[in-house]
């Protein structure tokens, strides 16, 4: 592993392990009372649909926002409410002109291999000197891989994720 590559993606092959390999990250980052910016997805499951919505929390301010539209029970194809994404963009953006010691995003999903979401917001934090880790799951693993290059190392677990902030300088609390 390159662990003093600006960037980390965390591959993974079931959200739901990743999400708390994340949350305990946050945890630790928090607890050493790092400023972060980014954000983590909640799925919330609906007794009344298939779909559970989709929130993303704005790890710098707390808010949430539900990124997912209810098209109803039947629905099938993309649910992302694109208005309210583009709304947390802008609060990350906000965020890393207030500096931050590290942006995370919970996911490289298929917003950013179509070349936009968040793709952006992990440009400007590299450009400012923020360090980035980024979920990714494996299914598109080779579409991040051309979006940075050799810029970024891979981690699959919560250990190598806190060796990686570590070696950033990062510290985490106990």
């Amino acid at each position: 592993m390159h662990d003093t590559k600006p960037i980390c993606a965390l591959v993974y092959e079931d959200g739901a392990q990743a999400q708390l390999i994340l949350l305990a990250l946050i945890k630790d980052l928090r607890a050493a009372r790092l400023r972060l910016a980014g954000t983590l997805q909640h799925d919330r499951a609906r007794p009344d649909r298939r779909h559970c919505d989709m929130e993303l929390e704005d790890l710098a301010s707390g808010h949430i926002t539900r990124i997912s539209e209810d098209r109803g029970e039947a629905a099938s194809g993309c649910r992302l409410d694109r208005d309210a994404f583009a709304r947390v963009d802008a609060s990350i953006m906000s965020s890393l002109s207030q500096g931050c010691d590290l942006l995370i995003i919970n996911k490289f999903g298929k917003t950013e291999v179509e070349g936009q979401g968040l793709r952006n917001a992990i440009a400007q934090a590299l450009l400012a000197g923020h360090p980035v880790l980024v979920g990714v799951p494996a299914r598109n693993l080779k579409d991040w891989q051309q979006f940075v290059g050799d810029q970024a190392c891979e981690v699959q677990s919560l250990e190598e994720a806190q060796h990686w902030c570590l070696a950033q300088g990062l510290a985490l609390g106990a």
